[in-house]
């Protein structure tokens, strides 16, 4: 598998050269934006492509991800800089990310705010924020305390508590998809959930409307005077 810088560079300007356009990636509050782009320059150690359309080129922090189906490996680049004139953008420090590309299947969205949860493993019940959501998966950071169970494994059935309103205390049964231990008390934690037909339609529509919301934030910037723009 190929991991050298130089590789992944050489790869991509080979792409330019031929003036293959390549999909450029990024999430915004969980939402993610996939755009193709056309190259525009070559150098030594960058490349110059034409900017994504509004609002995905807002979206655009330091590390940008770049893919392309004759690449063997997705592409992770540091963005240069912006020209919001020529709408342009510079890529440098290109690096295989290790991984080949898979495409999200579901939109996943933040909620305004971490949510308080809780996150029930064989009766026993632990605090956690919902960071992340998706009609099938939430990603929790759980708080273990002291407790010194540190046994926890992919597929293992759980439930996930939470509350999007008032009127919307959910119990929503899952499997641990993924597990990052961040110290002794504390875990990074995706759940692949399994919703009622009735909590999987409640599900769609908040998640339709945060997405509205977030999509919102993008084309008023100057409402949100909290969000990063270049």
């Amino acid at each position: 598998m190929l991991t050298h810088s130089n590789d992944a560079l050489q790869a991509v300007k080979s792409l330019a050269f031929q003036r293959i356009p390549v999909a450029v990636t990024s999430t915004y509050k969980g939402l993610f934006f996939e755009e193709k782009v056309a190259p525009l320059k070559v150098g030594p150690d960058y490349i110059v492509f034409c900017a994504p359309k509004s609002p995905m080129c807002r979206t655009l922090r330091d590390k940008v991800f770049l893919h392309s189906q004759v690449l063997p490996e997705s592409v992770r680049t540091d963005l240069h800089s912006i020209d919001s004139t020529c709408r342009e953008i510079t890529l440098t420090n290109f690096s295989y990310t290790g991984a080949y590309w898979r495409d999200r299947h579901e939109q996943r969205i933040e909620p305004p705010a971490p949510l308080q949860a809780a996150l029930t493993i064989e009766k026993n019940t632990y605090r956690a924020n919902l960071n992340n959501l998706s009609l099938h998966g939430a990603g929790l950071l759980v708080y273990f305390g002291d407790d010194e169970r540190r046994d926890l494994a992919l597929r293992m059935p759980v439930e996930v508590c939470f509350q999007l309103s008032a009127q919307s205390d959910f119990h929503i049964l899952g499997t641990i998809a993924c597990i990052r231990q961040m110290d002794y008390t504390l875990a990074q934690v995706g759940v692949r959930l399994e919703p009622t037909s009735n909590q999987a339609s409640w599900l769609e529509n908040y998640i339709a409307k945060r997405k509205i919301e977030i999509l919102n934030e993008l084309d008023h910037p100057a409402a949100h005077p909290d969000q990063i723009l270049h």
